[in-house]
């Protein structure tokens, strides 16, 4: 696409900045594809929707991923119809006419969770991971929690900015509680450089390479066994479903995870009626 396009592009990164930094790359990976993919004559005014339909027919990728990022350029094209950057939006009719295809939330059972803490040695790791299946934090919330969030008393910890910018309290049993507690002594040990809650083996707060390499470990150690690959947010949706199968209600579930859409989470109960 042309000159004034990747500008506008630059402009709408820059508003979206205040955003997660997981939302921020994958905006950038979306309006990257669209620019790279029209050619250098077409810009983001005079784009048709038998261009976003070609685009929809020829990209290769799934279809849940095309549909993904068209909602995405929709956004974009929202703002910048807003800020009367440009008028019209050649996405909104076709994306209205896109459904995707459904597919069940993968999990690990009860069984399958217990497993894989017994298959990890390392007690960082390890806390880690009881962490994001008895909480349902999502990674970038995970990596953003403070030290002073966390309410022993309560047993709460607090989730600012999740996603949507919105916050909320998740909550923490017994057990959690004494690894916690535990982890809070392998903290000090590694002289903290961040406010954060969880660090790296340098005192620093979390990054994208520390993330990698724990969903490495976590598919060495187990993720052949399932047959499955481990990521933080199989263990979401794993704390998901022990949450519907001891009969929690779906108002409250939507809470605690911070979905926007009750529909997202009702997929979950659609699983045990099913089921």
């Amino acid at each position: 696409m042309n000159d004034k396009s990747r500008e506008l592009v630059e402009r709408y990164l820059k508003f979206c900045s205040g955003l997660s930094e997981t939302t921020l790359v994958n905006y950038k990976s979306t309006m990257k594809i669209f620019l790279n993919y029209y050619d250098d004559s077409l810009s983001f005014e005079n784009l048709t929707i038998e261009d976003i339909i070609e685009f929809f027919e020829v990209y290769e990728a799934s279809r849940n991923t095309k549909i993904y990022r068209i909602r995405s350029l929709n956004r974009f094209y929202e703002w910048a119809n807003k800020h009367k950057y440009i008028t019209g939006n050649p996405v909104r009719s076709f994306l209205n006419t896109l459904k995707p295809d459904k597919k069940e939330r993968d999990y690990l059972t009860q069984k399958q969770s217990d497993d894989l803490l017994r298959s990890i040695i390392d007690v960082n790791f390890y806390i880690f991971t009881m962490f994001f299946i008895k909480t349902g934090v999502r990674v970038s919330e995970f990596q953003n929690i403070l030290l002073d969030d966390v309410d022993f008393n309560e047993q709460t910890i607090f989730i600012r900015g999740g996603k949507g910018r919105k916050d909320r309290f998740v909550f923490f049993d017994l057990d959690m509680g004494i690894n916690l507690k535990r982890w809070l002594r392998e903290r000090d040990i590694l002289k903290p450089k961040a406010p954060n809650l969880f660090l790296n083996r340098r005192g620093k707060a979390i990054g994208k390479s520390s993330i990698t390499h724990y969903i490495n470990y976590l598919n060495d150690v187990y993720g052949k066994k399932v047959n499955k690959r481990i990521t933080p947010h199989i263990l979401r949706h794993t704390f998901a479903t022990t949450c519907v199968d001891k009969g929690m209600d779906l108002r409250t579930l939507q809470d605690i995870l911070g979905h926007e859409d009750i529909k997202t989470t009702s997929i979950f109960f659609i699983r045990i009626k099913r089921v």
